[in-house]
């Protein structure tokens, strides 16, 4: 009885991996058409059978890391940080493969009978090429690769910690050279990796107290935050309909669903400060309900509109650049608000144009590229002025600078 009192946690692993399967049987049954993920990099990138061997090794890996932190491991903190990656990842690979059908047409046709090409030949059998993106199996290999490295038992062998790095490399290249993803299917991996890192190892351990001050019921469920919530599901599911639905002709209804986003952008603000709920999770969830749905609205304009593919590149560019330099900002009492009303401005520009072009499929093409630069020149100038701000908060954390930087206007 008190070891079952002690081993709460390791339900998780169980748990999670039933909801896992479940779900994506559910997606890989849904009939739709997908979007083959293609790049030039991957024509150049020769099939090579014998990397069945680390591809195969991976299913050890990942299963024997997962027993070694939940039964090996001296404490449950690094359990929750491999567990949490994981989680996240995996998740977010699943409303990706639902809101965004996709997969890949690189595999060759096989010739010869020796045992390398039959155990690829069961895998092509048993896997489809489909739902790759991002590659769960390079994004797990490095989890469990970077789980280790930070484990200070493991890192104590260098020829433990040296054949864990060789076999993730070659996991990761089995991938690529099996032809069973394309690498942009690795590189959002790898990105995902370095996320995850961030908010596992560095982020909340760093924050650990102010984290369960905000993570409490209290915090958590307010109105406003529901609001925010309830925007980012809108956001995807806003992209579920035109991708896996193809629901392009019902302008009617994506009219609808975009002004319930923006009244609910508007509405969360105002009542969370008219109410006295401005809550710490508040302030990070609708931001990043907004970022969603700009990232939405511009994915779902680059098949019409050139410029929209310009601009979603530029808005990856901006939106790295403040996670990255403003994240330990956000985390900091005073600092924690680093949506700015220029932020704002470029958020509703986002929903306005968006609303138009998807209420007024047929406008001409000159006056859409005029609306959607305009998302972009909004879109720049707010980069600029953010980066202007992570300056001056620079130097004020260095204490160079004695200059108030003005609080958040929503």
């Amino acid at each position: 009885m008190d070891y079952l009192k002690k081993s709460k946690h390791l339900w998780i692993i169980p748990a999670y991996g039933i909801f896992y399967m479940i779900s994506f049987m559910f997606v890989e049954r849904i009939p739709v058409e997908t979007h083959l993920i293609h790049t030039f990099l991957d024509d150049k990138i020769p099939f090579c059978e014998y990397f069945i061997i680390p591809y195969v090794l991976w299913y050890f890996v990942v299963l024997g890391s997962v027993l070694y932190f939940a039964l090996g491991s001296p404490g449950k903190k690094e359990y929750y940080q491999y567990m949490g990656t994981l989680g996240v990842g995996m998740t977010l690979f699943l409303i990706i493969s639902y809101v965004y059908p996709n997969g890949q047409d690189l595999r060759p046709v096989l010739e010869g009978g020796s045992p390398f090409i039959q155990a690829v030949q069961f895998l092509y059998l048993i896997d489809t090429p489909t739902n790759i993106f991002p590659s769960m199996h390079v994004f797990n290999a490095v989890a469990c690769c970077v789980a280790l490295l930070n484990n200070k038992k493991c890192r104590q062998s260098r020829i433990f910690t040296a054949g864990n790095i060789i076999i993730t490399v070659s996991i990761v290249l089995s991938t690529m050279f099996l032809k069973q993803h394309s690498v942009e299917d690795v590189v959002t991996a790898l990105i995902l990796n370095m996320i995850c890192y961030q908010v596992f190892y560095r982020i909340i351990p760093e924050n650990l107290k102010k984290f369960e001050k905000m993570f409490t019921v209290r915090e958590i469920f307010t109105l406003p935050n529901f609001l925010s919530a309830g925007r980012l599901t809108l956001a995807l599911v806003f992209m579920a309909m035109l991708q896996r639905h193809n629901m392009r002709g019902e302008k009617s209804l994506l009219a609808l669903l975009l002004l319930v986003v923006i009244a609910t952008d508007i509405l969360d603000g105002r009542i969370a400060r008219s109410s006295g709920r401005v809550t710490e999770i508040g302030k990070l969830l609708d931001p990043l309900a907004d970022k969603v749905m700009q990232f939405v609205l511009l994915a779902c304009l680059v098949p019409k509109y050139s410029l929209a593919k310009l601009i979603l590149m530029f808005f990856f560019i901006k939106e790295s650049y403040t996670l990255v330099l403003g994240w330990k900002y956000m985390l900091d009492a005073d600092k924690n608000q680093m949506v700015r009303w220029h932020g704002r401005l470029n958020t509703m520009i986002s929903y306005v144009v968006g609303l138009i072009l998807f209420a007024a499929p047929r406008i001409p093409s000159s006056t859409a590229n005029i609306l959607v630069g305009a998302v972009g020149v909004c879109m720049l100038m707010s980069f600029v002025m953010y980066m202007d701000e992570f300056r001056l908060l620079q130097e004020q954390t260095k204490g160079t600078v004695s200059k108030k930087i003005p609080g958040r206007v929503s």
